[in-house]
């Protein structure tokens, strides 16, 4: 079984290293950015709040096991540099790929979900970004884009820093708001149709179904708020301390489902259903401007610019880390190995900046792109997130006997919840995803000629002939018209 290669002291990257409340900015900032500020209009058209609340116990106990896993890992193996290495280790070189490959789609492709949604935020004060995207809307988006790639590109700690400061700013208007919903809080509107039981009797496009479509329809807006927790895992070789990462990932990830349950369940006792159905996007603007009057929306809409700025931020410092992982790994090519002097993947950076250029172009001609593009993330992370829990169940399962059933556990459920969760609310998607592993198996095998490593053994072989077929089937669904983007 290969393990990670180690770099040369000419390809490492010198840090002076992330201390525990960095790490902890990271985990919060990376997955608060957009999601958080939409979810109730998302939630609620997925689900009455009875159905809402069952979901998110689900998702919570999946993800604090799944944050639980990553912080075991880090103390265990702290030898793995975050989930790509955990992958490679436990099962083979081109596996470790599929999750370094799929964690840098992720990340780059959440950026233009990013994107298009602070397009949205500022289309609160100027009316021209507001609605569909427009070709200046794209403008400004490739410009803050390039931006961040230059900053992260001056360092990555430094960014961090960035970054914590972001944080602060971001969860001002998001604990306003939670506050001024539990002040505002009524039981009777809360549960004047909490199962959905009545909206179900009349019928109609905004029926949300049994209770088990209302469950399924809300996992893959909730999976995707939770992209980016892994943060402290991934950059976990440049903290001070290494325990600082087990402890960051934890914190944050338990410290995410409260914020996620206030922010989407609370608003179901101020307005209806139906009323969060209709409201625009961020809903938490017009929530807030419900609320408070007409300066809730501006304050609103003011906190998830910076929020967007500080995810946008932590996500392309995720990117880079990902795939200057795989460089490291000799799953890519070296060129993706190297560090300018001040430490940042340089090449790793321009790869990303110019992956999302491009996609922020196309997205221009969808009429869903922040769905789309979100759900895609998701489906991509996810691939990246259960391996790395299937490894705590590797590595755990001989030592279930030496005081790590609890480790084993906490992975089995981790890996249960990620896999049915994704067959269930997104099998389409991770499809597409396939055909996204196409570009990146042409620089695997590049990286193979150039290491004189052998590509695959057999059942890697058969993998990837499976992966392909998928990715050639979709490409006909799409143009069939049976699958839409």
């Amino acid at each position: 079984m290969s393990t990670p290669t180690e770099t040369t002291p000419a390809t490492e990257a010198p840090h002076k290293g992330i201390g525990l409340m960095g790490l902890i900015a990271l985990v919060i900032s990376s997955s608060i950015g957009s999601g958080v500020f939409a979810l109730s209009t998302d939630i609620s058209a997925a689900a009455a709040p009875g159905a809402a609340i069952v979901a998110w116990i689900l998702t919570g106990v999946g993800f604090i096991a799944l944050g639980t896993t990553f912080g075991r890992l880090s103390l265990a193996r702290p030898d793995l540099r975050g989930i790509v290495a955990y992958a490679e280790e436990g099962f083979g070189r081109f596996v470790g790929f599929v999750s370094g490959w799929g964690y840098w789609l992720a990340t780059w492709i959440g950026n233009v979900a990013f994107a298009v949604m602070l397009c949205t935020a500022i289309g609160y004060f100027y009316p021209p970004f507001a609605g569909e995207l427009t070709v200046p809307a794209v403008i400004f988006m490739s410009v803050v884009n390039w931006f961040i790639i230059l900053l992260v590109n001056h360092g990555v700690e430094e960014a961090s820093v960035v970054n914590a400061i972001v944080m602060v700013c971001k969860l001002v208007p998001i604990f306003a708001f939670i506050v001024t919903m539990i002040f505002v809080f009524s039981f009777d509107v809360f549960t004047a149709d909490f199962w959905g039981t009545l909206a179900n009797n009349m019928g109609g496009e905004t029926a949300p179904g049994d209770l088990g479509t209302q469950i399924v329809n809300c996992l893959m807006v909730m999976m995707w708020v939770f992209a980016g927790m892994e943060g402290a895992t991934v950059l976990g070789h440049r903290a001070n301390k290494k325990s600082d990462v087990s402890r960051a990932t934890v914190l944050g990830c338990v410290s995410l489902v409260i914020i996620y349950i206030a922010a989407s369940v609370l608003p179901y006792g101020f307005l209806t259903r139906d009323e969060l159905m209709e409201l625009g996007s961020p809903s938490m603007a017009y929530i807030f401007q419900e609320a408070v009057g007409p300066w809730g929306g501006a304050f609103i809409s003011g906190g998830l610019a910076i929020s967007i700025m500080g995810a946008w931020l932590s996500y392309t410092m995720l990117a880079a880390e990902a795939m200057s992982s795989l460089g490291k790994m000799e799953l890519v090519p070296s060129l993706f190995a190297k560090f300018n002097k001040h430490g940042a993947p340089t090449a790793c950076l321009m790869a990303t900046g110019l992956m999302i250029q491009l996609l922020c172009i196309v997205v221009l001609f969808s009429d869903a792109a922040y769905q789309f593009a979100y759900s895609l993330t998701t489906a991509a992370i996810v691939i990246s997130w259960a391996l790395a829990s299937a490894y705590m169940v590797k590595w755990a399962w001989p030592k279930r006997h030496e005081g790590q059933m609890g480790s084993l556990v906490l992975g089995l459920v981790a890996t249960i919840y990620l896999v049915v969760a994704i067959l269930l609310a997104g099998v389409n998607l991770l499809m597409m995803c396939c055909i996204l592993y196409i570009p990146g198996m042409v620089a695997y095998l590049m990286a193979c000629r150039e290491y004189k490593h052998k590509p695959f053994e057999r059942w890697e072989l058969i993998l990837a002939i499976v992966l392909m077929i998928i990715a050639v089937v979709t490409i006909y669904l799409l143009a069939t018209g049976v699958f839409t983007i």
